[in-house]
């Protein structure tokens, strides 16, 4: 959707865009409940047929992200002095290292009414983390640490759904960004079945085993 088309064609962008519309799907992989571009070259698609359009792309992906260190500071910060605190090291508050990351893509600071309460600032940093760090493998990890791995709603998945009013034929003399949404819904796509022991890891049974002492982590 985010690539070249031929202006012919330009009408039709969207015409997929609805629950059982067409699309190019995955051999394998899991269901994320979203559309991820994130890692897919934009000329990917069969007008610019780049990787000629199969399953061989090759992603660069960095061992450190910046986005993330910003992040994980503004989480420290906070945990010990909430959003106007900062490091001895550096000039930087938690709201000064998540607004830099805004400041990036254009996007407003963070809303003053998060400011003044340190509850609602931790939430609005993990929502951060959500969206700055989507599909990178950061969010098992992160809901482990904040001890939310079982809480409703990070133990689910969902996705938006909705279907289109218009005909196939519709399209065909339409721009589809006038078509109607019909039945806009939530649904869940899958409930992950996390227990109290997924805050820990276990231990390998060979080092458990060295002497009775050594005692496994919880549930394992």
């Amino acid at each position: 959707m985010n690539a070249s088309i031929k202006p012919e064609d330009e009408h039709l962008r969207y015409a997929g865009l609805h629950t059982g519309g067409t699309m190019r799907g995955v051999s394998n992989g899991s269901r994320t409940g979203y559309f991820m571009q994130k890692f897919a070259p934009h000329e990917c698609n069969k007008y610019d047929n780049a990787y000629s359009w199969g399953n061989g792309i090759q992603t660069y992906l960095p061992y450190m992200r910046l986005g993330d260190v910003y992040l994980m500071y503004a989480e420290a910060c906070a945990a010990t002095g909430g959003a106007s605190a900062s490091s001895s090291t550096f000039d930087k508050t938690a709201e000064d290292a998540v607004n830099t990351l805004r400041d990036r893509v254009g996007a407003g600071h963070v809303n003053q009414s998060y400011l003044g309460d340190n509850n609602k600032f931790m939430d609005e940093i993990r929502r951060e983390r959500a969206v700055e760090l989507a599909g990178e493998g950061f969010r098992f990890h992160d809901l482990q640490r904040w001890l939310l791995l079982t809480e409703y709603p990070y133990n689910i998945k969902t996705s938006q759904e909705f279907d289109r009013v218009e005909s196939d034929d519709w399209y065909k003399t339409n721009d589809c960004k006038d078509a109607q949404v019909a039945n806009f819904r939530e649904e869940t796509i899958l409930t992950r079945q996390f227990g109290v022991k997924h805050y820990w890891f276990p231990f390998k049974v060979s080092d458990v085993s060295l002497y009775p002492e050594f005692k496994q982590n919880p549930g394992w």
